[in-house]
Formats: C-alpha cells, structure tokens, sequence
C-alpha cells in the first residue's frame, strides 16, 4: 500500500496541466486591449477573427481545465493557445500604432481647421468687424468643440468627421 501511494506521487509529479493559466490570462488581457482599442467598431473582421478563435478555445480550456498530461505528450490546445495568443499581440501592436496615426490625424485637423477660422476672423474683423453670418460662425465652433469633445473621448474618428464639417463650413463662407 505504501509503496502504491509513493508510485502515485512519483508519478502525479511529473504530469502537467492541459491548460497553461498564465496563456490564458494573457489572452484574455489581449483581449481587453482590443476591446479597449474598439477593435470591434473599428477593425471588426480583425476583431472577429480573434474573438471567434477565442471563444472555441476558451471553451476547450475548459472543457480539459481539469486534464493534466505527460510532458512529453504533445498538447494541441497548448499549441493552439500559444498561437493566438501571438497573433492577438500581434494584432494588438498593429491596432496601437493605426490608433496612434488616426488620433495624430484627429489633432492636426483640429488645429488646421481652428487656424483657419482664426484666420477668417480676423480678416473679417479687420475688414467689417464682424461676421459675414453669424449663425455660420456658431456652427463653425460648435463643430470645433464637438471634434474637441471627441478627440478628450478617444473618438477620433468623430472627431476627424466634425472637423471636416468644420473645413467645409468655413470653404462655404
């Protein structure tokens, strides 16, 4: 009998579990960054591809969260799992930087287009000392503080879009 349980010690020892935690955990904090990215509102067939993946796998880790293997019995789902979660970091990296470039775009048109009604104001001051519409200059900041709004948001893309209302405002007036 003791002989038995020392055997199974041995034996348990040198097993390992079918799902590495620490794989899991950093695919599911990747995916947080891309839910924090807006991957899915943004990047939707990148996003889709991960999510689906991960959903399939998630649900195999755990179906065999309990399993534990030989070490040197080969792990498909170890595998799989390694390998999105490359991708996703992957694909995290490349969302980061393409976010980066749309928010650069977001701030240099704000400040192209406040140039510009700046600009106008004081052309038209000096000529008139006003406005040829006044409605149209209200418009023209409202649509400059809603890109603004966006921008503090992390919505540059509605805050590209209000700010290209803005430019074609002020080219009508």
């Amino acid at each position: 009998m003791v002989w038995g349980a020392v055997a199974l010690a041995g034996s348990v020892s040198g097993c390992v579990k079918a799902v590495p935690q620490d794989v899991v955990e950093a695919i599911e904090n990747i995916d947080r960054d891309l839910t924090a990215l807006r991957a899915a509102e943004f990047w939707p067939a990148d996003y889709a591809q991960f999510s689906q993946q991960w959903v399939a796998l998630k649900t195999q880790a755990q179906a065999e969260e309990d399993l534990i293997r030989w070490p040197w019995e080969p792990n498909n789902l170890e595998l799989a799992l390694r390998r999105l979660q490359e991708e996703g970091a992957r694909t995290v990296a490349r969302l980061t930087v393409e976010r980066e470039s749309l928010r650069r775009s977001a701030e240099e048109k704000i400040a192209l287009v406040e140039n510009r009604l700046q600009t106008m104001s004081l052309r038209v001051s000096v000529v008139d000392n006003r406005f040829p519409s006044g409605q149209k200059s209200e418009e023209i900041e409202r649509l400059i503080q809603q890109a603004h709004a966006h921008y503090e948001q992390g919505q540059y893309d509605r805050s590209l879009d209000a700010s290209e209302r803005a430019v074609q405002s002020l080219a009508t007036e």
